[in-house]
Order: structure tokens, then sequence, then C-alpha cells
């Protein structure tokens, strides 16, 4: 969200309507085309992280825990990614009787070959980690979608996105992931189809 202040001292805000998983992957997404390779990886595994935390607090939600407690449990594993996929993986497990998608340990050794010792991928190499990651988040919401209905989950979506405080605001989506869109009653979108709104001409 941007604040602004034009010279004769109207105020505006511009809010970019997307939970953070949406907007790191679109930023990876743009780090891609603009051929930033290693940034664009980062950017994809931020955003899986992020899913997650999504996908944990929708959970906390749904068991009638308050955001306040949920959010002071969330500070004792926020800075520790590995307690956050097992707080996902036993979620997932128990909300929906399966167990999640989840990298390969191919895929999990490319994203810290990348992000811990410098590695610089190729477009193809970034591209297919980009795929592996916007498909597991596609999966997952295609899973909450049938069983709880899109409409409780926008409920929830609504509430993690950015507020502008001025009293005109410029509203924008994200072009990779928009759980606020749908079509044909669903949100998920193919890799391939959205890959196109990015390509360059």
């Amino acid at each position: 969200m941007h604040e602004i202040r034009c010279p004769k001292g109207h105020e505006y805000s511009v809010v970019l309507n997307a939970a953070k998983y949406e907007i790191l992957y679109d930023l990876g997404m743009n780090a891609l085309s603009d051929g930033y390779t290693r940034e664009s990886v980062s950017s994809f595994a931020s955003s899986l992280e992020r899913f997650y935390e999504f996908f944990i607090k929708f959970q906390m939600q749904n068991a009638n825990i308050s955001s306040e407690l949920s959010d002071q449990a969330w500070k004792t594993i926020s800075n520790q990614s590995e307690r956050q996929l097992g707080a996902f993986t036993y979620l997932y497990l128990s909300s929906l009787g399966e167990l999640p998608p989840e990298l390969s340990s191919k895929d999990r050794g490319f994203r810290n070959k990348v992000i811990h010792k410098g590695y610089i991928p190729s477009v193809d190499e970034a591209i297919g980690f980009g795929k592996v990651v916007y498909n597991h988040i596609m999966a997952v919401i295609s899973e909450l979608e049938a069983k709880y209905g899109y409409r409780k989950i926008y409920k929830f979506y609504s509430t993690q996105l950015p507020k502008g405080g001025a009293s005109w605001v410029v509203n924008e989506s994200a072009k990779s992931m928009n759980l606020s869109s749908t079509s044909a009653g669903t949100s998920v979108v193919d890799f391939d189809v959205m890959l196109q709104k990015f390509n360059r001409k």
C-alpha cells in the first residue's frame, strides 16, 4: 500500500488488493520477466511459506480460535520455517484427512542451493520451480474450495488484505494469483494460463 499526497494536498491510497503470498508470487514473476532468476526463486519460495501461514490462520479461524490468540501462537514459529511446515502439515491432515502436497527433495535441494549457496538458476529452472510452487498452492486452494466452499475462504481472505486510509483509494489486484477472482466457481487457474499474463510481446 502506498499513501500519496498531491501538490494540492489531496490524499490517495494505492492498494494492491492481494494476500501476501499472492504479492510475493507476483514479485517472483516480475523478477523473472526482468531476467533476475535468483530473485524470482527466492520470491516463489517466500510465497509458499506465506501461503502456509494463510492456511494455518484460516484453519485457526475455523476452529473458532480468536485472531489475537492465533497471532500469539504464530509468533512462536514465525522465524522457523520447518515449524511452520510442520504446523501446516498436521493442520492439513486433521482438517482434510490426507497428507498435503509437498516439495520433493529435489525441489527443496534446488531452493536451498539458490537461496543459501548463491546458485544462479537458468530461466527454465526458475520457471520450473515457480510452476511447482504455483501448482502446490493451487492444489491446496482447490481442496479448500471443495470442503469449505469459495465464500468461506474468501471471507477470511478479505480480512488479510491491506486497507487504504485515505479518502480516495485506487485498488489493484495481483496478476499471478487472485483469490478474489473466480471463473466457473473456482479461483484456481492453470499455470500456463497464468504465465501468459507475464509474457512480454
